[in-house]
């Protein structure tokens, strides 16, 4: 066989292995000795050295533009979730080229804090009944602190 039918039925090995079949079944399709097959699959898939460094240089050139497009998509969004996206990668490229640390950081997104509805109108009532209050003023949102007391006095005096 010529070179390049070689590279040709190399190829349709690797077709015919990634479509899902077996290796059995490949090498028997193509009438391949065990010999043969692991010839076209060290020609195909090489793992020596050089390739795996070929392997990791690209990851890292990959991780790098992934790095590069979330980092400014966090700081010019002040997306929280693109920021994680870019510290998971570096913490890729750390464990890559072997400059990670083992500790991780593991990080949560908290939704930011928001008023519910029912704070809403308490808070729109007590401005137009108390003029100058801050939601504030009290600490866990109920002025009276849940004992009745100081409501039934009127204009919120306490003694």
């Amino acid at each position: 066989m010529t070179d390049a039918a070689i590279e040709e039925r190399d190829e349709a090995v690797v077709e015919a292995i990634t479509a899902g079949r077996s290796l059995r079944a490949v090498r028997r399709e193509f009438g391949l000795t065990v010999a043969e097959f692991d010839q076209a699959l060290e020609r195909c898939f090489p793992l020596d050295v050089a390739a795996r460094m070929r392997m990791i240089r690209g990851d890292l050139a990959k991780l790098d533009r992934l790095i590069d497009e979330f980092y400014r998509k966090a700081l010019k969004e002040q997306d929280p979730h693109a920021a994680i996206v870019a510290i998971k990668a570096w913490e890729r490229k750390h464990d890559i080229t072997g400059a990670g640390n083992q500790q991780r950081i593991d990080l949560t997104v908290q939704p930011a804090e928001y008023e519910t509805g029912h704070q809403q109108i308490r808070a729109a009532i007590m401005r137009v009944a108390r003029p100058g209050w801050k939601p504030s003023d009290d600490l866990n949102g109920d002025s009276n602190s849940g004992n009745g007391a100081d409501a039934a006095k009127p204009n919120g005096d306490r003694q």
